[in-house]
């Protein structure tokens, strides 16, 4: 089994995952970056094509995230079908600090849509793009932004 760095427990950790233990961390530390990888690259082409519709459908995709916690459909695509190749477990459910960074993402998401609908380009790019850097901060080093504000936020929450 691989060993996780002290960094890289802490990140899972603060994202609510402390209830594993430590190999079933280094079981999910890789298919847990499959969601902001994918999301990612489709929130990039969404900008790239200035689409309000691709960057809305994007919002709905976080926003099931944020509802579901065993549901978000990028991590069904990767239960469903992705695991299967690798003979990897499913990925765990979603606990509240990371859906609450997937809330963060779908209301600049659903920003950046508006925006490019009323013909706000730059806005457009900067509110998605907001949305590209966090989640490629989470999938290169596991460290979420959106569960950084969750337990700024709601300190008592995130202690539980």
């Amino acid at each position: 089994m691989a060993k996780l760095s002290e960094f890289t427990k802490n990140n899972l950790n603060k994202q609510g995952f402390g209830n594993l233990d430590d190999e079933a961390k280094a079981c999910y530390a890789l298919p847990l970056r499959f969601a902001p990888a994918a999301g990612t690259l489709l929130i990039v082409i969404g900008l790239v094509l200035q689409s309000p519709i691709w960057i809305g459908s994007m919002a709905l995709v976080t926003l099931s995230g944020a509802l579901f916690p065993s549901a978000m459909l990028i991590d069904l695509v990767y239960n469903l079908g992705v695991r299967h190749l690798f003979h990897a477990p499913p990925l765990p459910s979603t606990p509240k600090p990371r859906r609450f960074s997937y809330l963060i993402s779908t209301t600049f998401l659903t920003g950046s849509a508006l925006s490019f609908y009323f013909g706000l380009s730059v806005l457009g790019v900067i509110l998605g793009g907001m949305v590209v850097i966090g989640a490629t901060i989470l999938t290169i080093s596991l460290w979420c932004l959106g569960s950084w504000y969750y337990r700024l936020f709601f300190r008592h929450a995130a202690a539980e």
